[in-house]
């Protein structure tokens, strides 16, 4: 496979998680609405707006922050199509940061499944991600049950931090359950698009 060819496929995948951050944030992050009062006092409107700027670089944050470790393992899984050695995983949490001991076994089956995932992609035949999950998965179902094994993976290991996480367990608890179900529902969404 050319370099040009694989690169082009990276920058695929890249975009695709890009795009599904920046819908999640949306849905997760909550968009502050003007106050009706704000109309009869405009000086209020600057405090919207200082609202308004700190919603728009809270979503850059989060669709940062939500594209790290994918970019490691897009990153892990081409080298590990360019040599054809596994990747090691452990390798991988070493880069991402300090990972609690009990969220490790997590982290690996989620790096795991994100790099077979990319690898399939990486070797399949398109110009397009439609494309790609197509000739890598062949059929709505085996994508969504794909899905279906990355959201669980994704939500274990989210819940394995929630113990290292500061702040209120119950509020962070439902974060986590609101991030999940808005995920497994673009997630279908998308593979609805692709198969249709």
């Amino acid at each position: 496979m050319t370099t040009h060819l694989i690169d082009t496929k990276k920058r695929l995948i890249l975009e695709h998680e890009k795009e599904l951050a920046a819908q999640l944030s949306t849905l997760v992050i909550d968009k502050p609405k003007p106050p009706l009062w704000m109309i009869f006092i405009p000086i209020f409107f600057v405090f919207f707006a200082q609202k308004m700027s700190q919603y728009k670089k809270s979503r850059e944050n989060f669709v940062e922050n939500h594209l790290k470790s994918r970019r490691i393992a897009l990153e892990a899984a081409m080298e590990a199509e360019e040599t054809g050695i596994p990747s090691d995983v452990e390798a991988i949490a070493g880069k991402v940061g300090r990972i609690p001991v009990e969220a490790r076994p997590s982290y690996a089956e989620w790096m795991t499944t994100l790099i077979d995932h990319y690898r399939l992609l990486l070797s399949a035949r398109g110009g397009s991600l439609p494309e790609l999950v197509r000739s890598g998965y062949g059929s709505k179902t085996n994508y969504l049950l794909f899905c279906n094994c990355l959201n669980k993976a994704e939500n274990a290991f989210s819940l394995a931090l929630l113990p290292a996480m500061d702040g209120d367990s119950q509020d962070l608890r439902h974060v986590i359950q609101k991030m999940n179900e808005s995920v497994t529902v673009l997630r279908r969404q998308s593979a609805d698009a692709i198969f249709s």
